[in-house]
């Protein structure tokens, strides 16, 4: 839109500009107008590169990013899991013991927090969810809780140097990417992703007691939607 409106803007100065030049018969009229015109043709161009520029993405949106994955169950799957470990320093291994069913969350603005041990820029943050209960995996149990703000504190975003080795060759590239610091923690499930979760328990469960939990389970995170 805003590329339209500079070109809009461009062409009618231009065309004013043909006009007094055409009024005036001047040679200095003329030579003005071929300087506005390669200056307007510049900027425009400028004004394309710029905003086909890849924006880096901040130590923010590494966090949301995060928790966007988390709630919609990737840390439960080989694939997610996958997507979820390349935003942090040292993932660890995933955690499926509980889980934790939450309606939303919200991430805090960062603050700077210095060095980390290794040199690296911190910024912190901590993200609030709206719980509504825990999922005990092992025994598909459900309990729900009244709707509680928890807050996860000191969640670090680190500036960290990242090496790739190339698809197409042996390469090894290396950039400065926002990585969150420490473990991933226990997974913070949204509504449907609990009840896409608790529906593949039951299917799979062997236990008629699992199957009877499950059955509980579904029947109470249908009633959040």
């Amino acid at each position: 839109m805003e590329t339209e409106f500079n070109q809009s803007c461009s062409f009618h100065t231009e065309q004013r500009l043909w006009a007094t030049a055409a009024l005036e018969g001047d040679n200095v009229s003329i030579h003005r107008l071929f300087i506005v015109t390669a200056i307007v043709g510049i900027g425009l161009v400028v004004a394309t590169m710029v905003s086909a520029l890849p924006q880096e993405a901040s130590a923010r949106d590494v966090l949301l990013r995060f928790c966007d994955l988390d709630a919609q169950g990737e840390q439960l799957t080989a694939d997610g899991w996958q997507k979820v470990a390349v935003l942090f320093t040292t993932p660890g291994t995933p955690r499926r013991e509980r889980i934790m069913v939450a309606r939303d969350f919200v991430v805090s603005p960062g603050s700077e927090k210095g060095r980390s041990t290794l040199g690296e820029r911190m910024v912190g943050f901590h993200v609030e969810y709206t719980l509504l209960g825990l999922i005990d995996c092992s025994h598909a149990r459900f309990s729900p809780i009244p709707p509680t703000v928890h807050v996860e504190p000191s969640l670090f975003v680190v500036r960290q140097s990242v090496r790739r080795s190339g698809e197409a060759s042996r390469r090894v590239e290396e950039s400065v990417e926002w990585r969150i610091e420490e473990t991933v923690p226990e997974p913070h499930l949204g509504v449907d992703a609990a009840i896409r979760y608790a529906t593949e328990l039951r299917a799979n469960a062997r236990d008629v007691a699992i199957r009877r939990n499950a059955d509980k389970m579904l029947a109470a995170l249908k009633r959040f939607r």
